[in-house]
Formats: structure tokens, C-alpha cells, sequence
């Protein structure tokens, strides 16, 4: 199936969600510029970014953004708010967004490729992959097929210890997960194989697993494979402002009851568990061609219905699949390098997916983060659009 876009909507931002920049300095409540509650409405009725706006000052974020998918098609999307909480410079709908976890399915993506291209399968292991490091890597590795790392069921440690030690290395990003591969492999599980723990180091190993089998950097696998073939011509790597000089926003971390800018990443060899960044189209194309898999059809030129069953289905004792978590009625994924917070919802029985992000993460706050409240009531006003839009 085509996947295009019918309809951009969304515009730079207005006086209202600058004055919220300084409202800090100025003493004034969030109540004093909080505008009338726009009324939900529907899917593709040109009001998406009067409701982003206000839940975006509601919460007091920098900025906020969404789009809407529906039928394969980029419905909707906005942006508002500004790039850094101390500037005045405005998002747009073209600005690019850290996507932090998201990027596992992705990375879960380029392995159905990749076993599409026959140049690994599934059931590929650890060994297979590295028998130079058998007898030197922890036994229980060695037989770690590529879909348990990417299914969290591999056994491997959440994280690896000392990973921000590889913030500034000198190598090249191919020996750098070279490396990495080493430390982790000889370290002791944290659950048994098979049991599930949400482990950022287990697509770390899998992303190294392609490099070595492909002789080619996880980067630029992404790309060729994934990027060009969705028309995702605006996403990358790191963090999108790599200036420094605010063409693109800039995450935030929590401060107070306000935000501070914080234009750092996660260091580049946990690539596959999270350093993408994307723009709003680009998210819409990747969640349409999810969505379209999800309903049982073939994306011509990338997957298969099948090919994307396998992506979609949760293993066994559990709810998650590879790079998804699923749940009756849908597949989801929330991500943030903990200055960005972003997620993903695809109903493939209402024909809708929804992207929403903003550049503030405040999750440390649980119960009370802002950022995870106006995602969360975000992703219900626009599941309540396409529900007037397009359910009869």
C-alpha cells in the first residue's frame, strides 16, 4: 500500500505559548494564560493545534507536538511551544524529535529486513554471531537467539555497567560495539533466559549483531533499509539541535516546578536501544506502514503481512513482541533519554496510530510528571478525533 499524506496542519506558534517562556521570571500562574479549552472535535477539522497548545501550556512544557495517522494516511499534526524553555524561538511541524525508546522497533524493523535479505534469521545466536568469544563469554549466552534480545527475554542485564564511559571514546562506532559486546557478554544474567526484563543492553547486542554479520554501522543500515525506503528523509541520530544553536529544539530536564534545557545525549554505541530523531511526517510515515502491517497487509518494498506478524506478536508469557508492547487492541511504545518523552499507539481495529512528543521529561515525578499527564490526555483527544472522524 501507498503511503502518503492528505493533509499537514499545524503552524508556528503563537504570542500566547511564548508568554509562558517567561512566565517563570514574571510570577505569573499558568491559570493567568491558560486560554479557554478547545472543544475536541474531529480528525482533520484544522483545530488539532488549538488542543496541543492548550494542554501543552496546561503542563507548563516547552513544546509539544503530535500527529495523526489514519488508513495509511498522515491526517493531522501540530507543533507549538518553543525550542528551548529560555528562547523565543518557536517549533514548527518540520522540527525533529528525539524518539528515545521508540527507536527499538526500529531497530526491531531493520532485523526483519535483514531476515527478509537472508542475511541472519531469527533463531540466529549469540555463538553464531561471535565464536571467537565462545569459552570466553558466559555460557548461558551463547545460544541468546536475535529475537529474545529484541523481545527483552534474552536473560541480559537492563543496562550496561559504565556505559557513559563510552561518551567520548575515540574509537569508531563499529569497534566501540565491538567492545561493548565484550564487557556484556561475560557479565551474569540478571533474570534466566527466557523470562522477561526490559533491557536496553540486549538491543544494543542485537545492533551490534548486524553490524558484524552486514560488515556495515547499525547507522547506516537504518538508513538504507528503513529511512529511504519509508521517505524518512528528516530522521537521524543523537540529539536533533547538533549545532548547539537551537535550529531544531532541545530537551529539558525537570527543575523545580519549571525546566532546564539540556542538549545531551545517550552515548552513540546504545544506538539500537534509542538515539533516533525524527520529524512529525517522518513518524507518520513509519507509524502508517506499522499500521498497515498491523491490519494484515504488505508495505510494498519493506515487509510483509507475515514478516510483520512476527514483529507484532508478543511472546510467549508475555506482552511484549519485538519492539512493541501489546495489548488486545493495540501495539504501543513510550521512549525518552530522560529530556525528551515520546510515544506511539496504533489501533489497527480503528485504522488510527497516533505520534505525540514533547522535549520534556520530568518521569522521575511518576505520578505527578507533567510531561507523562499531557501525552497521556494528548493521545485521548486525539483517539476521541478519529473516533468522531472516521468510526460510524
Amino acid at each position: 500500500m501507498k503511503l502518503s499524506k492528505i493533509l499537514k496542519l499545524g503552524f508556528i506558534a503563537t504570542a500566547l505559548a511564548l508568554t509562558l517562556t517567561a512566565c517563570g521570571d514574571e510570577g505569573k500562574k499558568i491559570s493567568d494564560i491558560l486560554p479557554e479549552k478547545p472543544a475536541t472535535g474531529q480528525a482533520g477539522d484544522g483545530n488539532l493545534e488549538q488542543i496541543v497548545e492548550y494542554i501543552r501550556i496546561d503542563a507548563g512544557l516547552p513544546a509539544l507536538a503530535a500527529v495523526l495517522v489514519h488508513d495509511g494516511q498522515i491526517i493531522e499534526m501540530a507543533a507549538t511551544g518553543s525550542r528551548s524553555i529560555n528562547s523565543n524561538k518557536t517549533v514548527t511541524i518540520e522540527d525533529k524529535w528525539h524518539l528515545g525508546s521508540l527507536t527499538k522497533s526500529m531497530t526491531s524493523t531493520l532485523a526483519a529486513i535483514l531476515v527478509k535479505q537472508g542475511v541472519l534469521s531469527w533463531s540466529t545466536t549469540v555463538a553464531d554471531v561471535y565464536p571467537e568469544l565462545s569459552g570466553v563469554m558466559n555460557v548461558k549466552y551463547e545460544n541468546i537467539r536475535l529475537d529474545q534480545l529484541l523481545s527483552h527475554t534474552s536473560g541480559m542485564r537492563a543496562n550496561l555497567p559504565g556505559v557513559n564511559s563510552y561518551q567520548n571514546s575515540s574509537l569508531d562506532i563499529e569497534s566501540q560495539r565491538q567492545k561493548m559486546v565484550e564487557e556484556a557478554l561475560i557479565l551474569s544474567q540478571e533474570v534466566e533466559q527466557g523470562n522477561f526484563l526490559y533491557s536496553n543492553l540486549g538491543y544494543m547486542v542485537a545492533g551490534a549483531m548486524m553490524e558484524r554479520v552486514t560488515s556495515t554501522s547499525w547507522e547506516t543500515l537504518l538508513e538504507n533499509n528503513l529511512f529511504t525506503n519509508l521517505a524518512m528523509s528528516s530522521s537521524g541520530f543523537g540529539v536533533p539541535d547538533v549545532q548547539g544553536n537551537l535550529s531544531q529544539p532541545v530537551g529539558h530536564l525537570s527543575e523545580g516546578s519549571g525546566w532546564k534545557s539540556n542538549n545531551t545525549d545517550n552515548p552513540a554505541v546504545m544506538g539500537p536501544a534509542g538515539i533516533v530523531h525524527s520529524s512529525l511526517e517522518d513518524m507518520g510515515n513509519y507509524i502508517a506502514a506499522h499500521l498497515v502491517g498491523a491490519r494484515g497487509n504488505e508495505v510494498t518494498g519493506l515487509l510483509t503481512a507475515g514478516e510483520f506478524r512476527k514483529l507484532h506478536t508478543a511472546m510467549e508469557n508475555s506482552n511484549y513482541s519485538l519492539g512493541w508492547a501489546v495489548t488486545d487492541s493495540s501495539l504501543q511504545h513510550n521512549g525518552s533519554n530522560t529530556k525528551w518523552l515520546a510515544d506511539v499507539k496504533i489501533f489497527p481495529g480503528k485504522n488510527t496510530a497516533l505520534f505525540i512528543v514533547t522535549n520534556a521529561a520530568d518521569l522521575q515525578k511518576e505520578q505527578n510528571s507533567q510531561s507523562f499527564k499531557a501525552v497521556a490526555n494528548l493521545a485521548d483527544e486525539l483517539v476521541k478525533r478519529a473516533d468522531s472522524a472516521f468510526v460510524n
